[in-house]
C-alpha cells in the first residue's frame, strides 16, 4: 500500500505541475496531424515475476485546437517476464503419502501484452515543450503459463499410499484496465520529438494454485497396479484436480515511459 500511494501522490503532483503551467504558452497547432510512436518503459517495481521493462508501438491521430491537442492511439504493449520455479505448498491428504519435495517440481511463466487505446490531452508550454496527459485503455492481457509434476515418498510400486500428480496449463486473464499516465515532450527536429511519461499501469494477475494429493475419476483416482506390466502406481489422471484454484490479484504498478515520436 505504502508504494501505491507514493506513486500515485507523484502522478498527482506532475499533473499540477504541467496544469499549471501557462496555458497561453506556445502556438497551438491546429488541424488534424498523424505520429507513429516506439515506446519503452522501466517499473519502478516487480510484480508477478514479470520483468521491468516493457516495449510498446502506437499511431496516434491528433487534432488540434485553441484550447490543446486531442489524440486518439491504437498501439500494442508488451512485457515479458522469465521462468520461474513455483513452491509446492501445503501436503498431500490423510492416508496418503507426504509430497516428496526433492522429486517434485513446477515451473511457471508470466506474461503482460495486448492491443491498447490512448486518449490523451496535450498543450504547449513553449515553442518546444509541451505537457500532456491521458489514459491507456487495455494493453494488459496478463498471460499465466504452468506446469507441475509433484509426488508423494516411495511412488510408483504396490503401495497404497502412492501419489502422484501431473498437471499444466496456459491461463489468460483479459479483463478491460484503465492506466493513467502524464509527462511532457521535446522537438528534436522539425518532424520528431522526445517523451517522457509516469503511467500507472493497471492488470489483474492470476496464479494457479495446486493442492498435492486431490486427484478425483472413477474408482480410485490413484490406482495401483495389479501387476508388473500395469500403469504406473499412484499415477493421478492429468488435470484432474477440480479443488485446485486460482489466485487473482489486482495490480497498480508505476511506471517511467520514454517515446520516440515521428510526425508525418
Amino acid at each position: 500500500m505504502g508504494n501505491r500511494s507514493i506513486s500515485i501522490q507523484a502522478l498527482a503532483v506532475l499533473a499540477i505541475l504541467v496544469i499549471s503551467a501557462p496555458l497561453g504558452a506556445g502556438e497551438p497547432q491546429s488541424g488534424f496531424s498523424k505520429d507513429l510512436k516506439i515506446r519503452t518503459a522501466y517499473g519502478l517495481q516487480t510484480t508477478d515475476h514479470l520483468r521491468a521493462s516493457s516495449i510498446g508501438v502506437g499511431f496516434n491521430v491528433a487534432y488540434g485546437s485553441t484550447a490543446g491537442k486531442y489524440g486518439l492511439e491504437l498501439g500494442y504493449y508488451y512485457k515479458t517476464g522469465d521462468d520461474y520455479i513455483e513452491p509446492v505448498l501445503g501436503d498431500a491428504p490423510p492416508l496418503l503419502s507426504p509430497v516428496n519435495l526433492s522429486r517434485s517440481g513446477d515451473s511457471r511463466r508470466n506474461q503482460l501484452d495486448g492491443f491498447a487505446l490512448r486518449l490523451s490531452f496535450q498543450r504547449a508550454i513553449d515553442e518546444d515543450w509541451d505537457w500532456h496527459t491521458g489514459l491507456m485503455i487495455g494493453g494488459t492481457r496478463f498471460r499465466h503459463e504452468y506446469v507441475g509434476d509433484v509426488e508423494g515418498q516411495n511412488w510408483n510400486g504396490s503401495n497404497l499410499q502412492s501419489w502422484r500428480d501431473t498437471y499444466s496449463g496456459t491461463l489468460d486473464s483479459g479483463s478491460l484496465k484503465v492506466s493513467p499516465y502524464a509527462g511532457i515532450s521535446v522537438k528534436t527536429g522539425e518532424f520528431s520529438s522526445l517523451e517522457f511519461n509516469l503511467m500507472l499501469l493497471s492488470y489483474s494477475s492470476i496464479n494457479y494454485m495446486h493442492h498435492p494429493g486431490t486427484a478425483v475419476g472413477t474408482g480410485n483416482p490413484y490406482p495401483v497396479p495389479t501387476d508388473l506390466g500395469g500403469s504406473p502406481g499412484g499415477l493421478g489422471a492429468h488435470n484432474a484436480f477440480p479443488g485446485d484454484s486460482l489466485d487473482k490479484r489486482n495490480r497498480l504498478v508505476p511506471h517511467l515511459e520514454f517515446a520516440y515520436v515521428l510526425r508525418f
